[in-house]
């Protein structure tokens, strides 16, 4: 005869009261307006920052996927100095709040580097010349600041990776005469992409949601366009949900795709 447990059947109850507290508070509080946030649920500014949002953290993603890349490879070269500087990036990027790292790159870039010249050497062609302030735009930083941010958290994703692979099966394979190159390639990439794909999407899901910092700077991102909303008609509750509705659709995209991509590396 199984014993009857009663443990998780009084948390369910705890849980659902709680839940019914809140939801009978926030209904009697009328705290949200279904008219004014389904009126803004599908404007074209709000779809616009979404898009921007979806864009800027697709593209950050691949952008840190290729730094971390070179990062974790730098880590397991076994050159003390590539060892020293690739600890050193990851340690400064993790360390450091993304938020301060995107307002740094924002206003560092044009203090820095006044002037933007680029030309082709001993033939006098110019190729850009403007200044700073007009080619890092808030878009550009946050581009720069999210992908570099993320980079060291990649670069210990793809390192662990690496690290998961049998050194067995690098031994195996220099005997027969592969370079080292061809072992990366051929060898680790392949099994290690089983262990990185599952970490990198869980990083995608939260670079997306990362992408509010951008706000910060200036760049019309959701939240920053549903902010600029919010101000100017005062409906704060709604205006946020209909930005939360859409992070958790990107959320559900990236979740799509990283069960796509771990049916192409399973784990057996």
């Amino acid at each position: 005869m199984h014993r009857r447990q009663w443990g998780p059947w009084l948390f369910a109850v705890l849980v659902s009261a709680a839940l019914a507290t809140v939801g009978h508070a926030a209904f009697t509080a009328k705290v949200l307006d279904p008219g004014v946030f389904l009126k803004y649920l599908f404007s074209p500014m709000v779809l616009e920052g979404a898009l921007n949002s979806l864009l800027l953290g697709t593209t950050a993603l691949f952008l840190a996927a290729a730094v971390g890349l070179v990062v974790a490879l730098m880590r397991v070269s076994g050159n003390p100095i590539l060892t020293a500087f690739s600890s050193t990036y990851v340690y400064l990027f993790r360390g450091t709040p993304m938020l301060i790292q995107l307002i740094f790159w924002f206003n560092a870039f044009p203090i820095m580097f006044p002037q933007l010249h680029i030309a082709i050497p001993f033939t006098g062609w110019v190729l850009l010349d403007a200044p700073m302030t007009s080619v890092i735009t808030p878009h550009i930083a946050a581009l720069v600041g999210l992908s570099l941010a993320e980079g060291a958290y990649m670069a210990e994703i793809i390192r662990g990776g690496f690290l998961a692979v049998d050194n067995g099966q690098r031994d195996a394979a220099r005997a027969i005469g592969m370079r080292h190159s061809v072992v990366m390639r051929q060898v680790v990439i392949p099994q290690a992409a089983r262990i990185i794909v599952p970490a990198a999407g869980n990083q995608y899901i939260l670079l997306l949601k990362s992408t509010s910092l951008a706000s910060a700077i200036g760049y019309l991102e959701l939240l920053r366009i549903s902010t600029d909303i919010y101000a100017a008609n005062f409906h704060v509750v709604e205006l946020l949900a209909v930005a939360g509705f859409w992070y958790l659709v990107m959320t559900a995209f990236a979740t799509v795709l990283q069960t796509t991509l771990e049916k192409f590396f399973p784990h057996r």
